[in-house]
């Protein structure tokens, strides 16, 4: 799989949220409902705390600092269950093979 990058057995993820640094880039792998992998970095973007060290609700990624949820595609899911698509976690490309996982980082955008 070209420029894919493994990330870690499908196993780990299973547990919960779990951290991979790739290239400097901190992630946080999970399960979504159904048990879909996700890949997001491991920033809330309300106040910068690590993902990873939240826990899975209703398929949702909850952050552990103000308890903000996370849909599966990044978006932050208000109270009432709506997501409110303005404030998002980037999400990264992910696939499963062989009993792992695996995720394309996007490049980073040119400087000008």
């Amino acid at each position: 799989m070209e420029n894919w990058v493994r990330l870690c057995a499908t196993e780990a993820a299973r547990a919960g949220p779990h951290r991979v640094v790739v290239d400097g880039t901190g992630l946080v792998v999970w399960l979504a409902a159904g048990g879909r992998p996700r890949v997001f970095a491991d920033r809330c973007p309300h106040r910068d705390a690590r993902l990873s060290a939240g826990y899975v609700e209703a398929g949702h990624l909850v952050c552990p600092f103000h308890l903000w949820a996370f849909d599966e595609s990044g978006h932050y899911v208000g109270p009432d269950g709506v997501a409110v698509p303005e404030c998002a976690v980037a999400r990264f490309p992910v696939r499963e093979c062989d009993g792992a996982l695996w995720v394309r980082l996007a490049p980073a955008p040119a400087m000008s």
